[in-house]
């Protein structure tokens, strides 16, 4: 095919292509104010440069592609950008035209969206909107990255409201880092991260894991098990839109609306924004009822040949009652069927009403991107701020004389708004939260010659209020108010709320980086490396009496990292890596807390504890054939001061702490392959082999349990998944199962979850075009097609289920882990029709 004089070879997978035009320039004059995030940020940007090409046609090039259309690489990906070489340094767009439905799947994503052509110096996995489309409309984005290699997602509902956890490599969920759209998920205090908060899958369009690994201008800490990128759908470029009506088991119901706004004017500017309201039942135990309301917003404003911005916004409000997470022999006396209880005594603290959430989250992100100077200088500014706030709550008991402790201090408290309904006084015990992280990450580039120097500055300010206090509860067994209210809870005799957590930290992070990239050899040849300085100042105030007030928290660090990448051929690749990962311990590590009916300190706050640090090293090969593509990762990694996020039970609310586990070693092997369409079929293969080591005795008070070299908790040798995707445009449907070896709970190996396989099924069919309805669609999804009854995961890991002697001689009592349970079968039916 010959553009503007040139020949250009079509790739293999796009059956069309055709230049794409050029529209004229926008010239931006000098002072153009640019909107991010509600602040106008004056550019002096003179007119846009033109690639020599543009200038000699008279016409800038267009940095969105047309809807259902995307730029053509080597071996291209539906929706990826590249830009083709051409004579003399010029440079010409070709589009591939992929039809897209209006849930933006196109049928021709590798391994039916499970794969998608990489080229950086570490292992990544990607999953595509094909994938994302065809999963349950409650998908969270731990569940849509269930089938790549690494990853072990245990899920305790089938609609994603309930807490849960996400594993990658043997690394717990709080070590992976979490990007939506640039803005940081994780909070630098807890590193905690909550799926059911982000955005709807109904907009993701792809997500992606680097497994231990972090990208070096990433506004992250603490991101030693890897980093995931989220991006939501852009806007369409013509007005328009997509409504879901779901109906699933266990009572639930769904709606959502999306609207397009398509481009306003020749402006540059569109947006879409969605709803989605989800409305249910729990899946076992008593019949609570669960609620969330979710909106996302995505605008991008076009700069022309200068760059592009966004602004994302997500927001969510939810509700819901907890599920029980038992004991293994809880488990294995009465499976599913232990519960909370549906009948209150008066006596009975594990009431289900007693057990509630309510929390609301807004997430916001501003990125803009900047190329100047023909390209040669690039910025990234992107402005973020999370905020999150609500509460959890327990059953608890409060004894009848209203004699109690303060932190540390014995008082006598004023039960008069909290009545007896038997010789036991039930109480609701909330532990609300604010949490706030505004921040800005900005990256410049340059490129000289084979040389791209990379330097940045990222700031980011975290604020955390915790408290814990003691409500009334009324003759139905319901709380006075899930979150707490002054008048009805329990005082101390001057008025004052009596409170068992009551604390606020201050995190201030500042983070410089800088690196160098090398392209040669015609771009065979990729290598980096760069160092991240970080500098962090947590103070804090624990309010409570005792031996501690003000507290703190200080640290530098320097991580640097490097990478490699070489190019045989267009279907053969090997890569390499190193790179190095540090957190902070957890921000309520600082304080101390007590035994409410005691005054006993149940855990001893320390800020003197060391960081965590770890150092991976990762070899790889890719092949990506015109019909098959595959990847093998060899990785290793090392801990210092591993940090084991697990839960406690203190003064009866669970609370996230964490165990030092000493030093750790994990290596093992990352395989997937996947196929381009044949006949419509699309099967996709991964695995994993996985060997980690505890490498150190753990300390329990002043003896030790003889840890060192046991296999590590969370962390299952053999793991795999199988999938296989058919889609004709008009018939679609997949089958995916997962698989996990046993893997164990506790730092001695003496118990352990057994090993499971899930299957997933989806079948649908689409139609065509009835008057305004684009594409009407019906889906059934399957979750958990067996009705298997199995742990998905640990909720808490302790060092010994049983008694054990310590290396010293001292028998150390053993303590029983907790687990999540499986989500039971569910039918999810969903309509869907484009307008």
């Amino acid at each position: 095919m010959t553009i503007f004089g040139h020949t250009v070879t079509p790739s293999p997978e796009a059956p069309m292509i055709r230049s794409m035009l050029p529209r004229p320039a926008r010239t931006l004059l000098p002072g153009t104010a640019l909107l991010l995030a509600g602040t106008c940020l004056a550019l002096p940007l003179c007119t846009a440069h033109a690639t020599s090409r543009q200038v000699q046609a008279g016409a800038a090039r267009p940095t969105t592609p047309h809807v259902g259309a995307s730029r053509v690489a080597a071996t291209p990906v539906a929706g990826a950008a590249s830009r083709q070489p051409a004579a003399r340094g010029e440079t010409i767009d070709v589009v591939t035209h992929v039809h897209q439905t209006p849930s933006g799947v196109t049928g021709r994503d590798v391994g039916g969206g499970l794969m998608v052509k990489q080229t950086s110096a570490v292992a990544i996995s990607t999953v595509t909107r094909d994938f994302v489309a065809a999963q349950s409309p409650t998908a969270s984005s731990y569940e849509v990255m269930r089938m790549v290699p690494g990853t072990n997602v245990a899920t305790s509902d089938p609609y994603n409201m309930q807490s849960g956890n996400f594993i990658v490599r043997g690394l717990n969920g709080d070590e992976i880092g979490f990007l939506m759209e640039g803005a940081p998920l994780n909070n630098v205090g807890t590193y905690v991260t909550i799926p059911s908060q982000y955005p709807d899958g109904d907009v993701i369009q792809s997500e992606s894991l680097q497994p231990t690994t972090v990208d070096l201008t990433a506004p992250m800490i603490g991101a030693a098990g890897g980093l995931t990128r989220m991006t939501l759908l852009d806007p369409a470029d013509k007005a328009g839109g997509q409504m879901n009506l779901t109906f699933g088991s266990y009572d639930t119901y769904r709606q959502s609306l999306r609207v397009d706004s398509g481009e306003l004017g020749h402006s540059g500017v569109k947006f879409f924004l969605s709803y989605s309201h989800l409305l249910g039942k729990n899946w076992r135990g008593p019949a609570a009822p669960y609620r969330r309301d979710h909106f996302d917003f995505k605008l991008v404003k076009d700069w022309g040949s200068v760059g592009a911005s966004k602004l994302v916004v997500a927001y969510t409000d939810y509700r819901l009652y907890m599920l029980t997470t038992p004991t293994l022999a809880q488990y294995r006396e009465y499976g599913n069927n232990y519960n909370y209880s549906n009948v209150f005594t008066g006596t009975n603290p594990n009431y289900y009403q007693l057990h509630g959430e309510d929390a609301g989250t807004l997430i916001v992100s501003a990125p803009t991107d900047l190329s100047l100077l023909h390209n040669t200088v690039k910025i990234n500014v992107t402005p973020y701020l999370y905020h999150s706030w609500g509460g959890f709550a327990y059953g608890s008991t409060l004894p009848n004389s209203g004699q109690a402790f303060y932190g540390s201090q014995h008082v006598s408290l004023d039960l008069s708004g909290v009545p007896t309904y038997g010789s036991a006084r039930i109480v609701n015990v909330p532990t609300t939260f604010d949490i706030e992280h505004p921040g800005v990450n900005t990256v410049v580039s340059w490129k000289k010659g084979i040389n791209t120097l990379k330097a940045g500055y990222w700031f980011d300010y975290t604020r955390q209020v915790y408290t814990t206090t003691y409500g009334a509860v009324t003759a139905s067994g319901a709380p006075a108010s899930l979150l707490g209210n002054y008048a009805t809870n329990a005082r101390l005799k001057n008025g004052q709320e009596y409170m068992s957590t009551d604390w606020i930290t201050r995190t201030y992070t500042n983070a410089l980086y800088l690196g160098d990239e090398i392209n040669a050899l015609g771009d065979k040849l990729m290598a980096d490396a760069g160092v991240k300085l970080l500098w962090i100042h947590r103070p804090g105030y624990n309010y409570l009496p005792g031996d501690q007030s003000d507290v703190g928290q200080n640290t530098f660090q320097v991580t640097p990292q490097f990478g490699f990448r070489y190019q045989f051929t267009p279907e053969h690749q090997i890569f390499f890596s190193g790179n190095t990962a540090f957190r902070m311990p957890t921000a309520n590590s600082m304080f101390n807390s007590y035994n409410g009916a005691t005054g006993a300190l149940l855990i001893a706050g320390n800020n003197q504890q060391k960081n965590e640090f770890s150092i991976s090293e990762e070899i790889g090969y890719r092949y990506t054939g015109s019909e098959v593509m595959a990847t093998v990762s060899f990785f290793n990694y090392n801990f210092t001061n591993r940090q084991i996020s697990t839960a406690a039970i203190i003064n009866g609310a669970s609370v996230n702490t964490f165990i030092n586990a000493g030093g750790e070693t994990g290596r093992g092997v990352d395989v997937e392959v996947g196929t381009r369409p044949w006949h419509h079929f699309r099967p996709y293969m991964s695995g994993e082999y996985l060997h980690v080591t505890t490498d150190n005795n753990l300390q329990v008070g002043r003896d030790y349990l003889p840890t060192a070299g046991k296999i590590a908790v969370r962390a299952p040798k053999w793991s795999a998944a199988a999938g296989l995707n058919y889609d004709d445009g008009s018939l679609f449907g997949n089958v995916n199962m997962k698989y996990m070896d046993s893997q164990y709970s506790t730092f001695m190996d003496d118990e352990s979850i057994p090993a499971h396989a899930n299957v997933d099924l989806t079948l649908g069919y689409r139609f065509h075009n009835v008057s305004f309805m684009k594409q009407p669609e019906f889906r059934l999804n399957i979750q958990n097609l067996a009705g298997s009854t199995y742990i998905s995961g640990a909720n808490s890991v302790t060092g010994a289920a049983h008694t054990t002697r310590g290396v010293h001689g001292t028998m150390i009592a053993g303590s029983a882990p907790t687990y999540f349970l499986g989500a039971g079968r569910a039918f999810i039916g969903t309509f869907s029709v484009g307008f």
